[in-house]
């Protein structure tokens, strides 16, 4: 029941979130950002703090995606700016992280296989690269390279804050609230809330937005709950990174 209650709330901000980017002109990211803050701090009075190795590694995400903005603008003063991702990078991974200690519903790094890492650096490469081709083929810009490891720092920020604050968090609310197994209802839940709010953010219109959701959304979330969470990480700084070296920004 209570896990029942928790999806209930997770459409109620939904349909909040989807109200404002249809009656408000606003930073859409602000508002997906305060939710995955609130909803962090829900699971971790839930869950507790998870072990002190999830504690650094959730501070050492928290600083990456604050400093890859350094990457758009060498400006010390763009990390100030960056804290609207890394406070929510901070709080989403420590409960994402605690939540995954005690329910075991999904990974960081896969252990499946006999060599799960190399496994998952492969999937995630290869999805990577593909998703990379479409989203150049939807730019229909033209192609112009230009190497700048700045624009590859840049990318670190959407490969974890995005799947962390904006897409694990979810996968961690509706997985923390009981040991059984989820039912039809939740499981559509889960993956609705992984895939559509991160995408209906982005503020395109109702078509690209489905595109973008289908051919984006869909795939990290598939990559998140059926692999692990690396493996979404990677393939989306790929995509994001060669888009940045190829297009620019």
């Amino acid at each position: 029941m209570r896990k029942k209650r928790a999806c209930i709330l997770l459409w109620i901000l939904f349909a909040v979130l989807l109200a404002a980017r249809i009656l408000v002109q606003m930073s859409y990211w602000i508002l997906l950002a305060a939710e995955s803050c609130g909803l962090s701090f829900v699971l971790l009075r839930e869950s507790g703090m998870p072990s002190g190795k999830y504690v650094r590694l959730s501070w050492l995400f928290a600083l990456l995606s604050t400093c890859a903005y350094l990457g758009y603008q060498r400006d010390p003063w763009i990390l100030l700016y960056g804290l609207r991702a890394g406070i929510p990078t901070l709080l989403s991974s420590l409960a994402v992280f605690s939540v995954m200690e005690k329910h075991e519903e999904y990974e960081l790094v896969s252990g499946k296989g006999k060599h799960p890492v190399l496994t998952s650096i492969l999937i995630a490469v290869a999805a990577g690269l593909f998703l990379a081709g479409i989203n150049l083929l939807l730019a229909g810009e033209e192609i112009r390279f230009a190497f700048d490891p700045w624009y590859l720092f840049l990318s670190l920020n959407p490969a974890i804050y995005e799947e962390m604050a904006c897409r694990s968090v979810f996968m961690a609310f509706c997985a923390g609230y009981s040991d059984e197994e989820m039912d039809l209802f939740e499981k559509f839940t889960m993956y609705f809330m992984m895939c559509v709010p991160h995408t209906v953010i982005h503020g395109y219109p109702l078509t690209e937005t489905i595109i973008l959701c289908v051919l984006f959304g869909l795939p990290f979330t598939l990559m998140q709950r059926k692999r692990d969470i690396m493996t979404a990480m990677i393939s989306h700084g790929i995509v994001d990174a060669l888009r940045f070296l190829l297009i620019g920004m």
